[in-house]
């Protein structure tokens, strides 16, 4: 009996100690992870930097990694493209296939499903593997937000304006000091809309994007978070004439930049890069797995060894 209970005793000890080693470390992981920014620019074709002056974009790419020939998804809208981006995989994984898709209105079921009955995209993933992060959803375009779990967002909200946009972002950055905020501006697809994807309303509207990153990273540096962050800068599509949606290089081929901590600077990613690459690459920052049925891959030549 006294045996056993010596035995009981010990048993106790080592679970407590090495619950308490594994909290530590898993403590330890968060408090070491970097703090991720994705400014997401709707219908920036590749083209349109070319067009238009640059700078704040100009800056990243010379301190940073890019390519401006990454390419979307087909259709080249907005609801699927967003969504290849957001989950890692293409159309006919995720199912979303329009820009009216909700999840209780599906016309093609995901192949794979998470907790919330769709596919799941990286905000899900990231509460999922790391419960304590701070997260942040901050789109223009007020139907962006179908296509983001409910409830796992610290912070998940629509804005009229791209510049409403910039500042409830900004805002969310000096208070919270988030893990992971998504920014969705919607002004440069508006300018192809009215006036055309290579008119000069689409190259204001391209240079009025550029400002707004400049307001990002300006925030950063006065926050003292700049050296602790990586920013991705990416499109859903770009457009041909005044509309998207087919297969022309001006609708595919979209900007895809990476900046900050730890990655190269001036380096141009020559392999193929898609959209959907996006997410296995914060995945592979965070340090976590995302499930089998996952089509992009991490871009970890992008990074310094």
């Amino acid at each position: 009996m006294k045996t056993q209970l010596i035995s009981k005793l010990l048993t106790g000890l080592l679970l407590t100690f090495s619950f308490g080693v594994f909290n530590s470390q898993a403590g330890n992981k968060q408090k070491n992870l970097p703090h991720v920014l994705v400014i997401g620019i709707d219908g920036l074709g590749a083209h349109g930097i070319g067009m238009a002056k640059t700078p704040n974009l100009d800056e990243l790419m010379k301190n940073g990694s890019y390519s401006l020939a990454a390419r979307t998804v087909v259709p080249s809208s907005s609801g699927p493209a967003w969504s290849s981006m957001i989950t890692g995989t293409t159309v006919e994984r995720h199912g979303i296939g329009n820009n009216e898709w909700t999840v209780d209105h599906k016309i093609l079921e995901p192949v794979f499903k998470g907790e919330f009955n769709m596919f799941p995209t990286i905000f899900g993933e990231t509460r999922k593997h790391l419960p304590q992060a701070t997260i942040g959803v901050v789109y223009h375009w007020g139907a962006f937000g179908n296509f983001v779990e409910k409830g796992v967002c610290d912070l998940s909200i629509p804005c009229n304006s791209e510049s409403a946009a910039t500042q409830k972002a900004c805002d969310f950055l000096a208070e919270k000091r988030p893990h992971f905020t998504f920014v969705h501006l919607d002004l440069v697809d508006h300018g192809g809309h009215h006036g055309g994807y290579r008119s000069d309303e689409y190259v204001k509207s391209v240079e009025k994007a550029d400002s707004l990153v400049g307001v990002f990273t300006r925030k950063l540096k006065e926050l003292e978070m700049l050296d602790k962050t990586v920013i991705f800068i990416l499109s859903d599509h770009g457009g041909l004439e005044k509309k998207h949606g087919g297969i022309t290089p001006d609708e595919m081929i979209v900007p895809f930049i990476i900046s900050g901590k730890g990655v190269k600077k001036g380096y141009e990613m020559k392999r193929p890069v898609f959209t959907y690459d996006l997410v296995p690459t914060i995945a592979w920052l965070f340090g976590f797995q995302l499930n089998e049925w996952v089509t992009g891959k991490p871009l970890v030549d992008a990074f310094a060894k």
